[in-house]
Order: structure tokens, then C-alpha cells, then sequence
């Protein structure tokens, strides 16, 4: 097999090698060096000259490609064919969103209408509130409609909520907020029903992906991620696609309990987290500790999902079937929970895990007081940056720089679902953590620098899933997975770092 070389630009290992060139073979980094010496004859590591397709980089940089921590790669790609997008911004009013339902209706005839709009929805329309079951009844007579602000709160009309049961005198699921009026009747306004929503068949899933995944994820430079599998149908469509070997990058999939299964269904299968193969791998299970930390309309609460109890038993379930657990918890409450749960666990049954158990979110909404607990139970920390920048945010919203010096090597996420269209951009996320800014626009305390920002969707993401110095680094042996960006990251000043461009994306020394 030809070797290839990748020279003529800038090279950011983020390891002890260095060099002006990159040699791949069979997928992999061969070495990390300079360019005369890599192509010096049968003594070099490329061996002949003529053995070795030499790719000239132009001048851009090449870096690790990038490790998307936590991701709804399938869910994305399904967004962009069956659910109606009204964000906003640009979508300024209420009237705007019924108007469009309307027009679906009228085009589509009968069937769900699934709007995927904005976190904190109200806050971002004229009215200043969500839509209520009899407006969207109006838009939508007889037909099914849901309104997903976010993913954790929605808003039904009638047809909807009797298809879910969720009519007036029905008993609603544990978490669940069901917003009621002076008589008692629900306004259609709910939190956590997205596990009640229909979900993809095989055939719609495996299109999706074949049609969205490179341009929503792998234009950005990702080569790998987390996703958050959400059915069997979405399992199967990934194996259809590792098995045609049309995958564009490297897939983790994490069950999520309980949509896809019970925790008893998933662990009985008898699976441990890394199961696979280099291009589709079992990667744990998601579980909810809590869920939106409130009613979806500003109160906040502990809506936690489990007894301590039954977090500790299911943690230690998933703990002795190797099985690592991404665990959702929003709250000071819930991020508590689960480090207990973590901690209470046998060390030698922890130590066999190939990466450590994680609370997603735990970056963004750990208390600073609370830093230390969570750098001592050696959980992953999840974070997903873009979130500053999607609202207006508590000065301690999202302290990476407290994290990072408390020695807790922060895995990036982009944690995108379609809900918010530019967070799937690693380098958009970097740029938020190397920029954040203060409630009065100065520079807030809690900023990383460029090198630590790029680490957490590289090296350290790469950590997070149990591969790290495999990927998110370059260096012998590691995957030749690259992001070849039109400027260093490392080098170029931080006001330029979300207008780099992505200029290719090589998975395995392949163009993805």
C-alpha cells in the first residue's frame, strides 16, 4: 500500500513530537518528523521516495482531527428531514411558528409535525411565552404537532397529547411537568416527553445519516464522536453504513435508557463499552440523573430521576459489566447524586472500566464550591461551550478555568440535536472558551487558553472515551485522523479563531 505524507503546512501534534510532515500507513501515524529526513531513502521510515504520495498542505495547518465528546449524530441528520426547523432567532414571534405549522399541515396532510426550535424559547419571542394546546389546535385540527423548545420542553396540542397519554386525567410519567391552568386542565406545555415521540425507522435513520452526516459533522474537521442512540433502528442504520464502509468518521454509540431500552435490556446483552471495531464501537450507556433542572419556564427544581438508592444500584450494575455510563445531571443536586454513585462503587471494578464513568453537563453547571468533590471521585467532565453564548448566563455558568487548574481535563461536546444550527462546530465551541466574556464584556475569569480549548475536543475528549494517545493527538501508532484548518489555532489571535476554516478532513489518511 502507498504511504502518504502530509507536508507543506504547519503541524500541531499536541504531543512531544514534532516536525514538518506526517507519514500515514494503513491508516495509521508511521511517524512525526521532518519532511527530508521522513523521505531520506530505504533508511527513512517512508522507505523509497517513490513508495509515498506526497500531500501538499498549502501552507494550512494540520491537528488532531476533532473528538466531539457528546453529540445526537442520528437525531441531527433526522432533523433535517422530518422535522419542521424554526429557531429563533431568526424566528421572531409565536405567530411565526403557527403560521409555518399551518403551511406544513397543508402541504404534508396527515401525520406528526415535529417543530424543533430554541432553548429558552419564550424568552426569545414577542410574546414572551410557549404556545398553548388551543393555538397549536387551531394550526393543526385532528393532526399531531409538538413544538420542542429545546429538547426537554414541549409544547402539544389536543391530537398530540391524546396520542401520547396525556389527556386531562391522565397519570404522567415521574420527571415530567405538566403545566396546568386555574381549573386544573394542561395548557399543553410539558417538560421531558421526547421519549414519547415516534422514533426513525432503519431505512429513514440510514438515509439521514447518508445524506447529512459529513456536511452537519464532518465538515467541521470531527473524525470521531459520542453519539446518543436513541433506538434500535438508529443502531442498525450505523452498522448498515460501517458494514458498506461509508461512515465518514469514527462512531461511539451510547444507548440511551430508557428510550431505547431498559437498563436490564441493554446490560443483558452482555457487551462491555469498546466493542467493535475502529470505525463503530459500543461506547456505554446515557442515563438521566435529572433532567431540565426545572419546569421549563424559569422555576428551577431537583427533578431527579432516581432514589440514590436505585442511582447507586443502577451505577454498580453498569460498573461490573464494564459498561461506562454517560450520566445527565443539570443540578447541584443531581451532579451530587451521581458522584456518590460513582464513589460508593469497588475501585478494582472501576480501574477494569475503559474510561471513566462521566456526568455530562458537569462542566457547565457544577458549582465552583463543588469543584473540588467532583476532581477527587475522577469522573469525566462534560462540557459544552456554545452554551454560554446561547443565553444570557450566571457569572459561574460553565467555570472551565477552575476545572482545568483543579487538574480535570474537561471533555468537549458539542451536544448538538439541530436545536441550535452553528454548536456543532468544534472550532465555534474553542472559540467561546478562548473569548468568553464577563456580564460587562470584559474578559471573564473563567477563559482557557488556545492549547487547553483545542485539548478538550482532541486529546482529552479522545481520554474521555478510553482512547486516548489513539486519537485527538498525533504521534506513532495514533489513527492518521486530521483537520486541516486554514490557520494554527494555536498561533492565530484569539478574535480569529471562529472565522478558521475548516479546509478538509482526513479520517484514517483517507479524505472523509
Amino acid at each position: 500500500m502507498t504511504r502518504r505524507l502530509f507536508s507543506g503546512g504547519e503541524i500541531v501534534t499536541l504531543t512531544a513530537e514534532s516536525g514538518d510532515a506526517v507519514l500515514v500507513e494503513h491508516g495509521r501515524i508511521l511517524a512525526v518528523g521532518e519532511r527530508e529526513r521522513l523521505l531520506g531513502g530505504p533508511a527513512g521510515p517512508a522507505g523509497s521516495a517513490g513508495d509515498v504520495e506526497e500531500i501538499d498542505l498549502g501552507g494550512a495547518a494540520l491537528i488532531p482531527g476533532f473528538v466531539d465528546g457528546h453529540a445526537h449524530l442520528e437525531l441531527s441528520c433526522i432533523t433535517q428531514e422530518q422535522h419542521l426547523q424554526l429557531h429563533a432567532p431568526p424566528v421572531a414571534s409565536l405567530t411565526e411558528i403557527l403560521d409555518a405549522v399551518a403551511r406544513r399541515r397543508a402541504e404534508q396532510g396527515r401525520g406528526w409535525i415535529v417543530v424543533r426550535s430554541s432553548f429558552a424559547l419564550d424568552r426569545r419571542v414577542a410574546e414572551g411565552r410557549l404556545l398553548e394546546r388551543e393555538e397549536l389546535d387551531r394550526a393543526s385540527p385532528g393532526e399531531p404537532v409538538a413544538v420542542l423548545a429545546g429538547l426537554h420542553v414541549a409544547s402539544l396540542n389536543t391530537a398530540a397529547m391524546r396520542l401520547l397519554g396525556l389527556d386531562d386525567e391522565a397519570s404522567h410519567a415521574s420527571g415530567m411537568t405538566v403545566h396546568r391552568r386555574a381549573d386544573g386542565s394542561p395548557s399543553g406545555v410539558f417538560t421531558e416527553i421526547w421519549d414519547l415521540l415516534p422514533t426513525a425507522t432503519v431505512e429513514e435513520s440510514r438515509s439521514a445519516l447518508e445524506r447529512h452526516a459529513r456536511r452537519l459533522f464532518g465538515a467541521h474537521g470531527i473524525t470521531s464522536l459520542s453519539t446518543i442512540s436513541t433506538s434500535a433502528s438508529d443502531v442498525r442504520a450505523l452498522q448498515e453504513l460501517a458494514e458498506a464502509g461509508t461512515l465518514p468518521f469514527r462512531v461511539r454509540f451510547h444507548p440511551h435508557v430508557p428510550r431505547f431500552g431498559s437498563m436490564e435490556e441493554v446490560l443483558s446483552l452482555g457487551i462491555a463499552s469498546g466493542f467493535g471495531d475502529d470505525m463503530l464501537r459500543f461506547g456505554g450507556v446515557k442515563i438521566f440523573v435529572d433532567g431540565e433542572g426545572g419546569d421549563g419556564l424559569g422555576r428551577s427544581f431537583d427533578d431527579l430521576k432516581w432514589t440514590q438508592e436505585e442511582l447507586d444500584d443502577v451505577v454498580g450494575r453498569a460498573t461490573v459489566a464494564g459498561v461506562q455510563l454517560f450520566m445527565h445531571a443539570v443540578t447541584e443536586t443531581g451532579i451530587l447524586a451521581a458522584i456518590a454513585a460513582v464513589r460508593r462503587q469497588d475501585g478494582a471494578d472501576l480501574a477494569r472500566l475503559p474510561a471513566p464513568h462521566r456526568i455530562e453537563h458537569s462542566g457547565d453547571y457544577v458549582p465552583v464550591e463543588r469543584i473540588g468533590e467532583l476532581a477527587a471521585s475522577g469522573v469525566g467532565v462534560v462540557t459544552t461551550p456554545h452554551f454560554v453564548s446561547s443565553d444570557v448566563v450566571e457569572r459561574d455558568f460553565q467555570p472551565l478555568r477552575r476545572l482545568v487548574d483543579a487538574g480535570i481535563r474537561i471533555i468537549g461536546a458539542t451536544d448538538t440535536t439541530g436545536t441550535v444550527p452553528e454548536g456543532a462546530s468544534p472550532l465555534a465551541n474553542i472559540a467561546s472558551m478562548v473569548n468568553r466574556v464577563d456580564d460587562l464584556g470584559g474578559p471573564s475569569p473563567h477563559r482557557l487558553s488556545a492549547e487547553e480549548a483545542l485539548r478538550a475536543f482532541t486529546d482529552w475528549s479522545a481520554r474521555g472515551q478510553g482512547e486516548g494517545g489513539v486519537k485527538g493527538v498525533l504521534r506513532r501508532g495514533a489513527h492518521a485522523d486530521f483537520a486541516i484548518l486554514s490557520e494554527n489555532p494555536l498561533s492565530a489571535p484569539p478574535e480569529r479563531l471562529a472565522g478558521i476554516e475548516v479546509l478538509g478532513t482526513v479520517v484514517g489518511g483517507d479524505p472523509a
